[in-house]
């Protein structure tokens, strides 16, 4: 099963994972570097996960205001705490840009800054191109987040789904790196497990464009979620 996303950068991911069952949602994120002012967490999804995530922190965008573009940016204190920075999110077509300000930012510094950002729409997912007084961070790579549903309990002994998230991470340099990892050969490059030392285990696979982690929903399927790792391709759509 294959699907495509929109990194916020506005280069595209198509994710292949032949033995999945679903590859639902699908999340892209990344860093502003703001002007005086640090940096501002960024996501893009669908309504279903900007949803979950004002479930997840309690956040009701009660109010909003108008960028400079026209679009709408809503906003609300995160967890409705007025001592807590500001949740946001503002429409692109039918995907949301959306996350969350330090305590010290207010609406107006906000919408400033996101003035200087212009926001593309596309099918895949927006596409923001920062100018002014915002650029992209340069210690933070370009994400996305996918959630893998796999049949039945196969590999589980704890009752547990064997499905997983990938969490695809753009890198930097855009070319393996031969020598460098002890993970084994498979279809999407160099495959490997987290060492023992780790509290939750997980799968690293390394390809000439990203470097992919998977990470298991529960334990007991790790080994399920290595076996499927091993068929998963992760490629830039040119």
């Amino acid at each position: 099963m294959q699907t495509e996303h929109r990194l916020l950068s506005g280069e595209g991911v198509r994710v292949d994972v032949p033995d999945a069952t679903a590859l639902p949602g699908g999340t892209a994120l990344a860093v502003l570097a703001l002007e005086g002012a640090g940096q501002l967490e960024v996501t893009s999804g669908a309504e279903a996960d900007l949803g979950f995530y004002l479930e997840v922190t309690g956040t009701s965008l009660q109010r909003e205001v108008a960028l400079r573009d026209g679009r709408s940016l809503r906003y609300g204190r995160l967890g409705g705490d007025p001592q807590q920075g500001l949740g946001w999110s503002v429409a692109v077509g039918d995907h949301h840009v959306y996350g969350s300000t330090v305590p010290a930012m207010d609406v107006e510094a906000l919408s400033g800054y996101l003035a200087d950002v212009d926001l593309r729409e596309d099918r895949l997912g927006p596409v923001l191109t920062p100018a002014g007084r915002t650029s992209w961070s340069p210690y933070r790579t370009q994400t996305l987040a996918q959630v893998v549903e796999l049949g039945g309990t196969v590999g589980s002994d704890d009752g547990g789904t064997p499905g997983y998230l990938l969490d695809i991470r753009r890198a930097r340099t855009g070319q393996l790196q031969s020598g460098r990892s002890s993970g084994a050969p498979v279809r999407g490059g160099l495959l490997s497990r987290s060492s023992g030392e780790e509290r939750h285990p997980y799968a690293v696979l390394e390809g000439a464009d990203f470097v992919t982690y998977g990470m298991p929903g529960s334990e007991g399927v790790v080994d399920a979620v290595i076996a499927s790792m091993a068929e998963v391709a992760v490629e830039l759509v040119r």
